[in-house]
């Protein structure tokens, strides 16, 4: 290590030793990093759904080159609920408290709720398989509606989330 990396340490160091004295304080950090490991799952969440939303893209793009028409309302329908869930996910609130703040949002709450979050990966993986399989299936109606129905569980089931938040689960 050169020697101004030895200073950024040191100074580092005796940072993280004066915030220590303060109460609370390393408390709130592990809150702050469960929030974050939320937040990181969340993303990971969202990127996977925009994958099987880019996935409906081109199946509509597809059918559309091949004049079979018919599909769009439905392809498109179900595109936006995809959206709107993704969006849902990406822009939930994940269990921000501040430092100062009166409502206190404790350990286990942000367990609770990152299992929660964790759990919704199934459902997930669920949507994006049907979403990569859309255009090899042959009956794209009865591919749609299976995709369809994930979606909504899907939705149905982040509902639940803000139960996990208030600690009423």
């Amino acid at each position: 290590m050169n020697d101004m990396q030895a200073k950024i340490e040191e100074r580092r160091r005796i940072l993280e030793q004066l915030a220590g004295m303060i109460p609370g304080y390393s408390q709130y950090q592990q809150q702050e990093k469960r929030r974050d490991a939320d937040k990181q799952n969340r993303d990971f969440l969202y990127a996977e759904l925009r994958t099987a939303v880019s996935d409906v893209g081109k199946l509509a793009l597809s059918l559309t080159g091949e004049g079979k028409l018919e599909a769009l309302a439905d392809i498109d329908r179900v595109e936006r609920k995809l959206r709107t869930v993704a969006d849902r996910i990406r822009l939930a609130d994940y269990g921000y408290a501040g430092f100062f703040d009166a409502f206190k949002i404790q350990e286990q709450e942000l367990d609770m709720l990152y299992q929660f979050d964790l759990s919704l990966a199934a459902l997930v993986k669920q949507i994006k398989d049907a979403g990569s399989k859309l255009s090899s299936m042959g009956d794209k109606t009865q591919a749609l509606a299976d995709l369809d129905k994930a979606i909504e569980e899907l939705d149905s089931r982040f509902d639940e989330r803000e139960k996990v938040i208030m600690g009423v689960r």
